[in-house]
């Protein structure tokens, strides 16, 4: 059976191409090191005041994107054209209006995404729909860093990028941000059964206040929030310290890239596929197996590292820095271990994001639900990834950098096994705000439990709703 334009699996790959042409091609301007005229200083505050707005954005991501609707995608998406276009401009002002900028739309973007992949599939392919995001998305930031590795292979230094290259991404961010206008409404998305994904009427700011405010309520939420936070911790030690650190070459850290975005690729594929493989037994089950699995990969992962960190100190690379001759080359002995951990990075944060994901999207199949989860997981997720950045800012030793993306990652893991004890084989939820129905209702593995209950709303109520 062919698919549908109007298949959720279709809409999600749509979703995934948007990504992988905006976010994707932002990580691919950070893998080629590129700030265009930005000096230092401005490329830090510009990317401080991105993770303040983005923090904040993620939150309010959820009631924009509950009321709004997806089409709100399209101007979140063009703010990743400005903050590129300001490469082109030495305006050090402009450069960090649009970071402020850059932090509200990817806010806006990724609760969006958020909310999307995780209720348009049904339970049986949570994980297959995070495994095909995941690896479209990740295409991108692996282009750029087989163009970074391409352009410092034989130079041995780093090269300016040119003007007509940050064009050229803006040109593709811009194709990314119109994609959207291809999305279709929820209420139009069906599955294979028939039912759409979302029988919504567009919400509103006060209903959408209280929503929020009560996620700091949920048991589930709170005891995830290491989880979450573990999610970009790490993200600052593997790039500042344990690649960017000063032990590895321009052109090995260019390679050491490369291999950590082709493995996220890898590593979403399988564990994705796998944590809704029947096989292995209930969902219940599945959520444990998953837990276990990220559990045991990521402190493999650690362990492994330790021994790398031995290695290297902040203060031993300042030599290397200074005679780049004593650095670990691709062709150096002993570097095969080396890049085979880092690879294993990122699969293993492709694993660890795709378990949050997928234990998310057992707690709910209702998009409204799964975009204010998504939002609170990011918002906790850059909150974590800015105080992270300050901790490296301090000069803090890397191996006690290490051991604390290690506890934060092993304490999230441990507490997330009481949510994997409620995870139920079909989730069942009370919903409200739907077209059609008088009050609330009950969802039963995302379909309407009493369809007799449902009435088809007039071509009029589509128009207000958002049948856009």
């Amino acid at each position: 059976m062919g698919l549908r334009y109007s298949d959720p699996y279709v809409q999600v790959i749509l979703v995934g191409f948007i990504c992988f042409c905006c976010p994707g091609m932002f990580n691919a301007v950070n893998g080629m090191g590129g700030a265009g005229q930005a000096d230092p200083k401005t490329a830090d505050d510009a990317n401080t005041a991105l993770s303040v707005t983005f923090t904040l954005c993620s939150l309010i991501g959820a009631p924009v994107y509950n009321i709004f609707g997806a089409r709100v995608i399209i101007p979140a998406a063009l703010t990743y054209v400005l903050y590129i276009g300001s490469y082109l401009t030495p305006n050090s002002g402009f450069t960090i209006a649009t970071g402020a900028l850059l932090g509200i739309g990817a806010g806006f973007l990724w609760t969006a995404q958020a909310g999307i992949m995780m209720s348009y599939p049904t339970e049986a392919e949570k994980g297959k729909f995070f495994a095909t995001f995941w690896m479209i998305f990740n295409l991108g930031a692996t282009m750029g860093a087989a163009i970074s590795l391409g352009r410092e292979w034989s130079s041995g230094s780093a090269q300016a990028v040119s003007q007509s290259t940050y064009i050229g991404f803006m040109v593709i961010m811009a194709i990314g941000a119109f994609l959207a206008i291809a999305l279709l409404p929820p209420g139009k998305v069906i599955r294979a059964d028939g039912t759409p994904v979302s029988l919504h009427r567009f919400s509103n700011w006060k209903r959408e206040a209280l929503e929020v405010l009560l996620l700091f309520k949920d048991w589930k939420m709170l005891v995830l929030i290491p989880l979450f936070a573990g999610s970009n911790w790490f993200y600052t030690y593997q790039f500042s310290a344990y690649n960017g650190g000063g032990y590895f070459n321009l052109r090995t850290r260019a390679f050491n890239n490369l291999f950590y975005w082709m493995f996220q690729i890898f590593g979403a594929g399988l564990f994705g596929f796998f944590l809704d493989w029947k096989v292995l037994g209930a969902r219940k089950r599945r959520a444990f197996i998953g837990n276990t699995v990220t559990l045991v990969f990521m402190s493999a992962l650690w362990i492994g590292c330790i021994f790398v960190q031995q290695k290297y100190t902040r203060e031993s690379v300042v030599a290397l820095k200074a005679d780049p001759t004593l650095q670990m080359d691709v062709l150096s002995p002993g570097y095969a271990g080396l890049v085979i951990e880092y690879a294993l990075f990122g699969a293993g944060d492709a694993i660890y994001q795709g378990f949050i994901y997928w234990l998310l999207g057992t707690m709910t199949n209702d998009t409204e639900r799964a975009a204010r989860y998504g939002g609170f997981y990011k918002t906790i997720q850059n909150a974590a990834n800015a105080i992270a950045g300050q901790v490296d800012a301090i000069r803090t030793p890397y191996m006690t950098e290490l051991a604390i993306a290690f506890a934060i990652n092993g304490v999230g893991l441990l507490l997330a096994y009481a949510v994997c004890f409620t995870v139920p084989d079909v989730t069942e939820e009370v919903v409200d705000n739907l077209q059609g129905v008088e009050g609330e209702t009950k969802l039963v593995g995302g379909a309407l439990e009493n369809e007799a209950a449902y009435t088809q709303p007039t071509d009029h109520e589509d128009v207000e709703k958002g049948d856009y």
